[in-house]
């Protein structure tokens, strides 16, 4: 299995990046540069200080080099040259900190951008789109997919960039100081390099992808084991459910612990290989018949770049793990955005207007990925301030013709107008709307919140407007906090009275011009439903509605009745004339 290269995963996360997050790469480079700078200085004071202690004179001509008088006694020379090295290090560690500093906090603002960015690409995404999807995917995409290549491959490939700069230096210095040590090193490297470039990083690339699909399942199988809690428990398909869930689960945690395992192994390896390392070059130097005296020097660099480099190499080594392991998330990001970026799919229309009628002509349309319309040659015009119903069979194309209407569904042949020249499929329609599905979405907030739905600062007036209109002020005044008591999840502490009576307050907080009750009732008793209807039809006085529903006596209010079959306009009639 060939796995995608490191370039051009970078590649990818460097067109989801602005222009000013690039420049924050540029700084990024910078520090990375920086501090590899004042890794090699460090490096080479501690050279220095090594051959001081042993050999004071040594250190005189760089400390006359700083100013000092050139005739100091050896002691002071030790303390100034211990002094010098603090204050290098000190400034190398500060600088180190500002670096992790500005990297994290850049990184994690990208993060933060870019899913809201994301996120408002999704709010414009075609409403068919997402008839195709599992939710469950987006979901892990803003969530989890997103997350990491911010979180993790970005803060790795930082990190790798500065590591690397940082022992390219520190090697450039062992190759000033002796080459033939090295050459040594290279090589070392160079069979390090080829184990993780041959065997790890694909590896790692192939356990990202099996723990993408993990994550995905074990979410969606979460989700529906909480939405069906009720059907699984007295279906008794309880195990069936866990079980479904305990296979990706246990399958997700031997993944990371795979991860977690192997990335620690490149530690114990480069470890031993230091000592052995170690060992070698005193051999080396030995073998050259070098004086213990000269040694110190060359040992005191390379014990400090040894224990500078072998932490480095080992954060380099895993975090090239985790940079391929995060290569199957930066590709679904990638396709994602670009897909839900392909076309704008609602309008901005200043000074759309309805005053006179909304025209459908010759209207068809189809789902995404089917071959049969679901809507054939519709024309049909709706005056403004009419009553409308709408009747047929089930799968005769009644919701989808609302959702059409409502302009969250574009027809490939035809055109919906508002007075001959607004589009449907405009911000300013959707305003117009108040829209009352059948299964309300209720989120688990107070009764006051759902109406205002989204709304911070809640207009008292006009809640209380519509809390009467829609005839719920008796239900608030006996609940026990008002209307700040809690609905719970998707309103289940509520009767499916009550449920749909928020639902339509909810749209009379808005003061819409149009309703629009797709089958708003058909899950009521007849008594609610009648009292519900009352209530529809009081609210509904001097506004355009159109009504689909599955009793034809809820309909007897309205002017026309247009009856759907296989996707066609059959008829359009008044309701006197329905059972002739």
């Amino acid at each position: 299995m060939t796995t995608p290269s490191i370039l051009s995963a970078i590649q990818k996360l460097r067109a989801l990046l602005t222009k000013e997050e690039k420049l924050k790469w540029v700084g990024l480079v910078g520090f990375a540069l920086g501090t590899s700078f004042l890794e090699v200085l460090t490096a080479s004071a501690i050279i220095v200080f090594a051959q001081v202690l042993t050999q004071p004179e040594a250190g005189l001509k760089y400390l006359v080099m700083l100013g000092l008088k050139p005739n100091l006694p050896p002691v002071h020379i030790v303390l100034y040259a211990a002094i010098t090295v603090g204050v290098i290090y000190l400034i190398k560690n500060l600088v180190a900190a500002c670096e992790v500093f500005y990297q994290n906090f850049s990184i994690q603002k990208m993060n933060y951008d870019f899913k809201n960015k994301l996120l408002n690409r999704y709010a414009g995404v075609d409403y068919g789109f997402y008839l195709t999807r599992n939710f469950s995917l987006n979901v892990q995409i803003i969530r989890d997919d997103a997350e990491l290549i911010f979180s993790s491959t970005m803060i790795s490939l930082a990190c790798i960039l500065s590591e690397t700069a940082i022992l390219f230096c520190l090697v450039s210095l062992v190759v000033y100081i002796n080459p033939p040590l090295a050459i040594a090193i290279f090589s070392f490297g160079a069979v390090i390099g080829a184990i993780v470039v041959k065997v790890l990083l694909p590896q790692f690339y192939r356990f990202g992808v099996k723990a993408q699909d993990a994550t995905l399942y074990t979410s969606q199988n979460l989700l529906q084991f909480f939405s069906g809690l009720k059907e699984i428990v007295l279906l008794g398909k309880r195990d069936a459910f866990i079980r479904a869930y305990q296979y990706y689960s246990y399958k997700k945690t031997r993944i990371q612990a795979l991860q977690s395992a192997i990335n620690c192994m490149p530690r114990v390896v480069i470890e031993v290989l230091f000592v052995g390392g170690m060992v070698g070059v005193i051999g080396f130097l030995c073998i050259k018949h070098e004086s213990p005296m000269q040694m110190i020097g060359i040992l005191g660099g390379y014990v400090y770049a040894g224990f500078r480099l072998m932490p480095g190499l080992n954060r380099i080594i895993g975090q090239l793990n985790l940079f391929k392991a995060g290569i199957p998330s930066i590709e679904r990001v990638y396709n994602e955005y670009h897909v839900v970026s392909a076309k704008d799919n609602y309008s901005d229309v200043p000074g759309f207007q309805f005053q006179n009628e909304i025209c459908l002509k010759d209207v068809s349309f189809r789902y995404l990925n089917t071959e049969n319309d679901a809507l054939k040659h519709i024309d049909f015009k709706i005056k403004k301030g009419e009553c409308i119903g709408i009747v047929g069979e089930t799968g005769s194309g009644k919701s989808t013709l609302v959702d059409v209407i409502l302009g969250l569904l574009k027809p490939y042949v035809g055109s919906i107008l508002v007075d001959g020249k607004f589009p449907a499929h405009a911000y300013q329609w959707h305003q117009k709307i108040g829209y009352v599905p059948q299964s309300v979405y209720l989120t688990d907030d107070t009764i006051e919140a759902n109406i205002a739905f989204g709304e911070q600062n809640i207009d008292l007036i006009r809640l209380n407007a519509a809390i009467d209109a829609a005839q719920l002020r008796n239900f608030i005044n006996h609940a026990p906090q008002g209307a700040k008591t809690l609905v719970g999840e998707r309103g289940v502490r509520l009767a499916g009275g009550e449920r749909q009576r928020i639902a339509i307050a909810r749209v009379l907080y808005r003061n819409p011009e149009v309703l629009i009750f797709d089958e708003a009732t058909s899950a009521l008793d007849n008594e609610t439903e009648a009292r519900l209807m009352e209530t529809i039809y009081k609210v509904s006085q001097d506004r355009t509605v159109i009504m689909i529903a599955h009793r034809l006596t809820t309909l007897k209010n309205c002017d026309r009745i247009i009856m759907m079959e296989d996707g066609k306009v059959k008829d359009i009639i008044p309701y006197d004339l329905l059972n002739h």
